[in-house]
Formats: structure tokens, C-alpha cells, sequence
């Protein structure tokens, strides 16, 4: 799972007049996120070399706007801003205005007009979010990393604006891979530029311990290092000394990001305890954990020793990052070593706890007490509440949105980040298309539609949601390349859902002024996901007319959508889309999406088998899971074929056998028979014991039974799928019996040992 100048005084300016109808298009405003109110006059401010910049004396570090300003500028148009103190007339200008009466200190106020730019607020963070915006309304080019030919042409226009909460947050998990400093400031950069504020470094994990510790160094020099991830035979290592940490916070700080470090404890502590055995239950021996999920060995709750480690760490990290915030994890901790460990089992019977979930919430808050101690306040994972939550705790609700209304119900502040809105590991297009992720499905709209403030909440409560965070967990990304591809576009939807007011959200702007983000993006050199512009394939099964309706779609609006139905590959000159097509026979369907001549994704495609079971009424023993439904029964008979993961396309039953039956409405000659399933071991998805296929004609006795066992190996930690197919003679039946057996209980060499093993299949076929 798991777990912020200087007036530009002049020699000469530029200014042009236009109507809206010359430039119509420049005009619009394309802000992300949006604004609280914009309005949009007749006519541009051009900045040159010679407008001059000034910036009031009661802005404190107003200086770090000016240079962060200048490096956009130097870099993309070649020049920077001239600063002066003074005010002179006839001059173009830029003036960072200290203005009392703006009370939100994160709000401003921005003027252009024909005597030049006037960004005001009552803090230097406040002109800091004015400047980004001011970035916005020049061209895409100023985000260039070279120097480029175009013109620093502002719209005259009048922005009022400040964020609806307080944490608007992204999380960057580099316990399961490392990434050097000079990401680390680049995804801080990703941050500033789209208003937000908290930067949650997730620092420790079951794989990998990444901060420098003095006291204890061989957290790093033993648990910063695992052998291999998953089998692979590749070993993994990095940390931060506690000066890169140091230049990190620094450089975050001038960008009015606030750092919130994250310790793991209890659970998620492999790492630690490899190097420090003897704070375990067990006392070990352990090494780094090289596969992922949740492990059983965590600190133990029961040594004072345990303790006096734990505060050790806390006071060096404490020292390293000045914000008001101290992350402790809690999540996913799991009991087994305390109910069997007699420090533990003691400490339970002296505290007068009553069983190990109080052990866990007395583990937390004697963290608090000492973190209060420091001058810090305690945040985890919803996990937290369990036991009874510390005093003055805020929780993270990550397992939907639950523990954030039980929280704030019992006046305790809340970041809200559920995963089914807020977890970046999770897929953004259709899995076929896209890299291996953990599983999951958000595209850039899901994420977006998300509110924060649950419905649940009472007026007088919604004070206690302090905003919302998006997480990216990094088991399957192990470079910079992959983590820009995940965190970018949809940090643009989650960064409106932080900011932007509930009522001025809409998803029809917000993607038409993404259109203008992605040409940003484009010019940052940004590895970002295309998804957005990727087509679709949804489809619904007709029963009265036997044919499946297949729906092509792209998040992106004002895109046209080509396609093919004989496996070619899709042009401007192939079928434009414009209704639903019916699909009755076998068939390849590929699609692409255009903006004008412009392609703009990668042809998407689905295979389709029309069979002799094709959309008959499939009766099922017992019930799929809601969330695997796939489209219901007849998506078993539908002649879709699912993509490489078990999230889409794919019916899933937890620790439940499958047994389905077919009715061919006829006694019909049967040739063949095959099903498909799917195996990610690291998910608890595993393939069937065996399958078996039987035949009747009066849907009662069933006979000619064929068992074909699986050979495939649960230890293969790749997605695999496999099709168990029979070929026969000689059987006419009306009704197929298809039984498969699961595995039902995940193997003990399993991370998730007598866990609920999973059952995943996607296609029928009868021919």
C-alpha cells in the first residue's frame, strides 16, 4: 500500500492591442489549476529584455520568486529580468506588490494591463502561485529548457485567486527505488509548478532504508541494499547523506514546498531490522525484503530497547527537516510476532492493554509524546486509528475514505488520499497499453472527479480535512523515466482537486485547458503519459440482438477517433468514429486518435472471437467479486479478449471456486473448448488448481468429464496467461459445465501466506 522583485522600470516596453477575434485562441486562458476568478480583457503586455522587475520590502525571501522566475526565462527566452528598487514612470514593469488586505497567505492577486504586470499578496508564497500563473499565460516555449525564438506576449487579464486547502500534497516512495538528488528537485520542481505544497518523503520500506542515520549506520551500509527484486538476480541500493537531505529541504524550501519525511514503524521495517536484528521479536537473522507485500517481522513493541532505537533515529531526522509534520507509517503492521512474543504478551498485561491492536496504538502514541516532545506533529496511515488513535494525531485515509470520516468525526485533521482516487501506481490507460503497474485502474478523469470532503461530514466537521495527496508507490518503477510517466499528466487533476473551488470545477474546461498543459509539459522535456489521448475500447453485450456494441473513446475532448476492423492499421483515411459499432463476427478492431493532422496516440486494438457460445446465458455457481465483475456473466461469452492484467477486462473470485455453466440453447456439436486465466503472483493472483469441462444435454447430469491440470509454476513472479484448451470429437451437448479450482489460500512461501488467493479468468470459447 502504502504511505508543499523588483519592478521592472524601463528603457522600453511593448504593448499590442488586439481583438478577441484575431487572437481568440491565445486569449484563452488555459490555467491549471483553475482559478478562483478570471477575467480576460482586450489586448497583451510583451515582457523584453528591457522591463524591469521590483518587489516590495515586507516580502520576506520575495528573492527566491525573482530567481525562480529568472531561470524559466534565462533558459527559454535567453535574457533575465532586471531588478530595481525604485518605481520610475514611462517604464515597463513587473511588480511583486506586498498588498495586507489579500488574508489567505497563500492568495494573490495578478493585473496585466497596458502599464505592465502586478502580481500582489500578503506573503512571498502568495506571489510565488501568482508567478506560476503568470508562467501559464505566457506561451508553452517559456517552459523550454533551451533557448527558443518566441514572444513573451501576456493577455491583459485580472486573476483573483487562493487554494481551497491547506495540504495539497505528493508523495514519492523511494524505500523500494532510490532516486538521485537531482530527481528528487525535479519532482519538488513538478510540485511548485502546479501549487502545491507538501513534498511526503517516504524514506524507509520493508525493501530498502534510504536516509543516513549516524547513530546507527549500518541502516545504511547493510539496509540500504537488497540482493534482487522479485527473482531477478539484480541488486538495488542508494541512500541520502543526512547533507543531500539537507540541500534537498533547502531547495524545496525556496520553492514554498514543505518536506514531510516518513519513518516506518511498526510494520514495513524489514530493512531496518536486517541491520538491527535484535529490535525484532525474534531477534532474527533477517536480510532487506526482496519481494513485496506485507511481512510478518516487525519492531517489537515490547523492549524498551525498541524504543530508545526508534527516538534515537527520530532526533537526528527531526533536525533535518524543519517543517511542523513527522510522518510514522502504522500501516499495515501485522500482529503475528506480538501475539507470540513474551516482551510483547508483558508489556500488554503491565500497560493493562487489551490485545495487540492497543499494543500497536500504545507504540504510536509514546511516538507522539516524544515527537510532541521535539516540537513536531504525528501523521500515519489510517491504520492509526486502530487501538485508539494518539491524542493529537492527523491521519492519512488511504484505505478509501473511512478512517478520514472517522477521524475528523472525532475532531482529529485528516489528508485525505484513498487509493481509489489517489494512487498513482495504479494504471491511467487501458493495461494493454500500458507499462506493468501494480494493478488498479485511474485514468486522468477518475482522479479528477475526486472530493475531498466526504458527504458523510456534518459543515461543522469539514474544517478538519486539511486537503488531499496524491501517492506514488514505486514497486514497478525503477527509474526517473517511469515516475514522470505516472505522476504526469494526473497531477494536473489532483492539484485542481486541491486547489480549485468544488463549485468551478469542470471536467469539459479542465480538458481543453489540459490541451494547453500538455504542450507545457512537451516543452519541459517531461516523460509524460499519453494515455489521455490513447482510444478506449469499451463495449456491452446485446442479448435481444446477439451482437456486442463496442464504444470508442478518448479522455481527451475535441480529438477524432479512425479505425479499422480487419487488423490494419488505422489513418485519417480509415473509418472515422462517430457511433457506437456493432460487432457480429470475428474481427481485429485497431483505433487511433488525430488532433487535425496531428496523430496523437498509439493504435489501441481488440481481438474478437464470435463462437459458438458467443453471448449465451452463462449461470454461475458462485459469485464473482463486484469489483472484477468484468461486465457481469456475459462477459465470460462476449469474445473480448482481456488485456495483460487481471484489473481490466478480467472476473475475479476470492478463494471461491469458479463454476459456470453455458447454455447453447440447443444440443450443438463441440469441437473444442478453452479458458482463459491469469497468474501476478504478487498480487495473490494465482492460476487454478485444475480446470474441468463436462457436458449435458438436460443441464443436470453432466458427463465426458475432461480435467486438465495447471503446470504453471506460483512461484513465477511475472503476469502470465494461460489458455487451458481441449480438442475432442464426437460430443453434442446443449449446456458446458466449466469448473475451476482455486487455489483458494495463498502457498506458505507466499508474502501473503493463508491469505485469501485469488482466481482471475477471462475468456470462454467454444468452437
Amino acid at each position: 500500500m502504502k504511505k508543499i522583485l523588483f519592478l521592472l522600470i524601463p528603457i522600453f516596453v511593448s504593448m499590442i492591442l488586439v481583438s478577441c477575434n484575431q487572437k481568440n485562441e491565445e486569449l484563452k486562458p488555459s490555467i491549471v489549476p483553475l482559478p478562483n476568478s478570471v477575467h480576460v480583457e482586450n489586448g497583451e503586455f510583451i515582457i523584453t529584455q528591457q522591463t524591469m522587475l521590483i518587489y516590495d520590502d515586507e516580502l520576506e525571501n520575495a528573492e527566491n520568486v525573482v530567481e525562480y522566475l529568472n531561470g524559466y526565462l534565462s533558459k527559454s527566452a535567453g535574457f533575465k529580468i532586471k531588478t530595481d528598487k525604485s518605481m520610475k514612470a514611462g517604464g515597463s514593469y513587473i511588480h511583486l506588490k506586498y498588498d495586507p488586505n489579500i488574508l489567505h497567505e497563500e492568495g494573490y492577486s495578478l493585473v496585466v494591463d497596458t502599464e505592465g504586470i502586478t502580481i500582489s499578496s500578503s506573503s512571498s508564497q502568495g506571489i510565488f502561485y501568482g508567478v506560476q500563473t503568470l508562467l501559464q499565460l505566457l506561451p508553452a516555449q517559456v517552459y523550454s529548457q533551451e533557448k527558443t525564438d518566441f514572444t513573451l506576449s501576456v493577455p491583459f487579464i485580472k486573476v483573483e485567486d487562493e487554494p481551497r486547502f491547506k495540504w495539497r500534497g505528493m508523495h514519492l516512495d523511494v524505500g523500494r527505488h532510490y532516486f538521485d538528488v537531482e530527481f528528487i528537485k525535479k519532482y519538488i520542481d513538478y510540485i511548485a509548478m502546479h501549487k502545491m505544497n507538501t513534498f511526503h518523503w517516504h524514506l524507509t520500506e520493508d525493501q530498502g532504508w534510504r536516509i543516513e542515520i549516524k547513530k546507527y549506520p549500518k541502516l545504511t551500509e547493510i539496509g540500504s541494499i537488497r540482493k534482487e527484486t522479485m527473482g531477478d538476480g539484480k541488486p538495488v541500493s542508494g541512500f541520502y547523506t543526512q547533507e543531500e537531505v539537507k540541500e534537498i529541504v533547502e531547495y524545496a524550501s525556496k520553492r514554498f514546498v514543505t518536506v514531510v519525511p516518513e519513518i516506518e514503524m511498526p510494520g514495513h521495517s524489514m530493512a531496518a531490522l536486517a541491520a538491527y536484528p535484535e529490535y525484532s521479536c525474534t531477534g532474527g537473522p533477517f536480510e532487506v525484503e526482496t519481494i513485496w507485500g506485507v511481512h510478518e517481522d516487525v519492531y517489537c513493541a515490547g523492549k524498551e530497547e525498541t524504543f530508545k532505537f526508534m527516538e534515537d533515529i527520530v532526533s537526528e531526522v527531526v533536525e533535518l527537516f524543519p517543517g511542523a509534520y513527522f510522518h510514522i507509517g502504522g500501516d499495515e503492521s501485522p500482529k503475528a510476532r506480538w501475539e507470540k512474543c513474551d516482551d510483547c504478551q508483558a508489556r500488554i498485561k503491565n500497560e493493562g492493554l487489551k490485545d495487540e491492536h492497543e499494543l500497536q496504538s500504545y507504540f504510536i502514541q509514546r511516538m507522539e509524546k516524544f515527537l510532541n516532545s521535539k516540537g513536531k506533529k504525528l501523521i500515519g496511515w489510517d491504520e492509526i486509528l486502530e487501538g485508539g488513535i494518539a491524542p493529537e494525531a492527523t491521519v492519512m485515509s488511504w484505505r478509501g475514505v473511512a478512517g478520514g470520516i472517522a477521524a475528523a468525526k472525532s475532531e482529529h485533521y485528516v489528508v485525505m488520499s484513498p487509493n481509489s482516487h489517489c494512487y498513482f501506481d495504479y494504471y491511467q490507460g487501458q493495461p494493454e497499453n500500458e507499462p506493468v503497474a501494480i494493478g488498479g485502474f485511474l485514468p486522468l478523469s477518475r482522479v479528477y472527479d475526486y472530493e475531498p470532503i466526504p458527504e458523510e461530514l456534518a459543515p461543522e466537521q469539514y474544517k478538519y480535512i486539511l486537503g488531499a495527496q496524491a501517492n506514488v508507490w514505486t514497486e514497478y518503477m525503477k527509474t526517473s523515466e517511469q515516475v514522470e510517466y505516472m505522476l504526469i499528466p494526473r497531477i494536473s487533476a489532483i492539484a485542481e482537486v486541491c486547489w480549485t473551488n468544488k463549485e468551478l470545477k469542470n471536467i469539459n474546461s479542465f480538458q481543453q485547458r489540459m490541451s494547453k498543459q500538455f504542450k507545457r509539459y512537451e516543452a519541459l522535456g517531461v516523460n509524460y503519459a499519453k494515455s489521455a489521448f490513447n482510444v478506449a475500447i469499451t463495449n456491452s453485450f446485446n442479448d435481444s440482438t446477439k451482437t456486442l456494441s463496442v464504444k470508442l473513446v478518448a479522455e481527451v475532448s475535441n480529438l477524432d477517433i479512425y479505425y479499422t476492423l480487419d487488423g490494419t492499421e488505422p489513418t485519417m483515411n480509415s473509418k472515422k468514429y462517430t457511433e457506437p459499432l456493432k460487432i457480429s463476427e470475428n474481427g481485429v478492431l485497431k483505433a487511433v486518435s488525430y488532433s487535425g493532422e496531428r496523430k496523437m496516440s498509439i493504435v489501441t486494438e481488440a481481438k474478437f472471437k464470435v463462437h459458438k457460445a458467443f453471448g449465451k446465458k452463462v449461470t454461475l455457481s458462485n459469485p464473482y467479486t463486484q469489483k472484477y465483475s468484468a461486465g457481469g456473466n456475459f462477459a465470460l461469452v462476449n469474445g473480448l479478449y482481456g488485456p495483460l492484467t487481471y484489473s481490466k477486462g478480467w472476473q475475479g473470485y476470492q478463494e471461491v471456486d469458479l463454476e459456470a455453466i453455458i447454455d447453447l440453447e440447443e444440443s450443438t456439436e463441440i469441437n473444442s473448448i478453452s479458458s482463459n486465466f491469469i497468474q501476478k503472483m504478487s498480487s495473490w493472483v494465482f492460476m487454478p488448481v485444475y480446470v474441468e469441462y463436462s457436458f449435458s444435454n438436460d443441464g443436470k447430469e453432466f458427463s465426458n468429464t475432461i480435467r486438465l491440470k495447471n503446470d504453471l509454476s506460483p512461484r513465477i513472479g511475472e503476469v502470465t496467461i494461460k489458455q487451458f484448451f481441449e480438442k475432442f470429437e464426437n460430443i453434442n451437448a446443449r449446456y458446458i459445465k466449466i469448473f475451476a479450482k482455486n487455489l483458494e489460500k495463498c502457498p506458505e512461501w507466499h508474502q501473503g501466506a493463508g491469505g485469501k488467493a485469488w482466481l482471475f479468468i477471462d475468456k470462454i470459447t467454444v468452437d
